[in-house]
């Protein structure tokens, strides 16, 4: 027997974790979404959303029923009180059995939580009934808040009423129309005024008084009103929100930069896995809080990259799950590659991958003594994933015409400029044709300090700026690769300042 339903009822909220007040209230007939890169409703944004879908559930025959969520972002569902799907913030259902038995006619609580993990948005909500094949939940097993637990009355389903509530107000027009006749000769309306008076004055004292409203009906009336205005100040909210939404965020000046998070102070520093160009190997080295090159990718969003390599920040493998940790690679021009920026407050920013919509996050302390690090994570709010951005001032790179200028060495004609430096080096070199190559600088005592990656380049004239200016002063060995082939260079690091500050401290001995 089909029920007499009319959905469930939904809240709608701003953010992805059904905080604070909704948005939207409204009552939604069977879960059956497909919203897209479209915003689900108006006053709720297309991304970072969630809701909340409660009321009741009525089965047509009693047996066990299996319930399947088709969505690929984040659900929890509850059923009579069970928990029977959720993959709230990357879980898995193995632990949780999604069948349950349900008696015909009889109405259980429901309860459907969404939320918008980031791409296209959208969940279908379905059973499997006794001997049949999956479908979406149909409308009329479902019921909204406050509707009553009985069961529907035996029968079909009634007619709606909204077509008899609209009697004939047209004709009531029409006979108020008619007194436009009463141009009619005086006589007439002279000769029967008694007549005409005497109905009207008994319509006049005929009505008893209407009675005083009651406590009841003024508690009733005033519990209205409250609700009216509360209906009236969410809106207002929605709109405020839904105008600062539609506002573009203030561009982001590019340049060099330290990320430093808002829990701690801590840098923002990633482990570089490989032949990571910003890799320090030397456990003896003291690096400094490491600096990122921010640069705009088109629409809004931005790519950052270590200072002074071609690695940028990334989502590795690009994940869209909570937790999924971050990464150093060429840039490629992924979306799990570039971020939009977004100021959150008191001078912090909220970074998003644009591929999954999550928030450039560091780990609990819990997860930190397990290895630690960044990851990302829905954005809600926290102070972990607030993030300080401290322009700083890039060391000059030395000019590429003199550094070309220079008579090379080897096969590879490489040269460095200037040697000695104060770290930050332009190193220039040829290729007669196309070959893979790589790059480590060695320290005095063997160990490598920087690593390159080692990949293709095209043939003809080639220059990188390379800075070391976080290693300290001394003698290294610039080792070039090509093929097969490898070119050593001795490079010199000196600190002008530190030396003179050291000899000044030996002469005052």
């Amino acid at each position: 027997m089909q029920g007499f339903g009319t959905g469930l009822t939904g809240f709608y909220f701003t953010n992805g974790s059904l905080a604070g007040a909704p948005a939207l209230q409204r009552v939604d007939g069977a879960i059956d979404f497909r919203w897209g890169i479209a915003a689900p409703a108006a006053g709720v944004p297309a991304d970072n959303f969630s809701v909340r879908w409660e009321g009741l559930l009525a089965a047509p025959s009693t047996g066990r029923y299996r319930f399947v969520a088709l969505t690929s972002d984040e659900v929890r569902l509850w059923v009579n009180g069970k928990k029977v799907l959720d993959t709230w913030d990357g879980k898995k259902n193995s632990t949780l059995d999604p069948n349950v038995s349900l008696a015909a006619g009889e109405k259980t609580t429901i309860r459907l939580e969404y939320n918008d993990g980031g791409g296209e948005a959208g969940i279908q909500l379905q059973w499997v009934p006794p001997g049949q094949a999956a479908q979406v939940i149909p409308m009329g097993n479902l019921y909204p808040l406050g509707s009553p637990t009985t069961p529907d009355p035996a029968g079909p389903r009634p007619a709606p009423v909204a077509k008899a509530a609209t009697p004939k107000p047209a004709p009531v027009a029409k006979t108020a129309a008619t007194p436009a006749a009463k141009p009619k000769p005086a006589a007439t309306s002279a000769a029967k005024p008694a007549t005409a008076a005497k109905p009207a004055a008994p319509a006049k004292t005929s009505p008893k008084p209407a009675p005083a409203p009651n406590a009841a009906t003024l508690a009733a009336k005033a519990k209205a009103d409250e609700k009216a205005a509360a209906k009236a100040a969410a809106k207002a909210k929605a709109a405020a929100e839904a105008a600062a939404a539609a506002t573009p965020p203030v561009p982001l000046t590019p340049g060099v930069y330290t990320l430093t998070v808002r829990t701690t102070g801590a840098p923002l520093e990633v482990p570089d896995e490989g032949r990571y160009a910003s890799r320090v190997l030397d456990p003896n080295s003291k690096a400094k809080a490491p600096q990122w090159k921010i640069e705009p990718a088109g629409e809004g969003f931005y790519r950052i990259s270590v200072q002074g390599s071609n690695k940028v920040l990334e989502v590795l493998g690009s994940s869209t799950s909570n937790g999924a940790p971050m990464s150093l690679w060429n840039y490629y021009s992924g979306n799990n590659q570039i971020w939009r920026i977004e100021e959150v407050g008191g001078g912090y920013y909220k970074l998003l991958a644009k591929h999954s919509r999550k928030a450039l996050s560091v780990r609990d302390s819990a997860d930190v003594a397990e290895g630690g690090g960044v990851e990302q994570r829905r954005y809600a709010g926290k102070e972990a994933q607030q993030w300080k951005l401290t322009a700083v001032a890039p060391a000059q790179a030395p000019p590429v015409v003199a550094a070309m200028s220079l008579p090379g060495v080897g096969a590879n004609q490489m040269s460095v400029y200037p040697n000695p430096s104060n770290g930050v080096v332009q190193m220039s070199y040829q290729l007669g044709q196309e070959k893979p190559l790589g790059w480590v600088l060695y320290n005095q005592r063997g160990i490598a300090v920087r690593v390159s990656d080692y990949r293709k380049q095209p043939a003809g004239p080639h220059h990188q700026s390379l800075d070391f200016t976080d290693l300290p002063a001394g003698d290294y060995n610039l080792n070039l690769t090509v093929g097969t082939e490898t070119t050593k260079l001795p490079l010199i690091i000196r600190r002008p300042s530190a030396e003179s500050s050291q000899a000044q401290a030996t002469s005052g001995q």
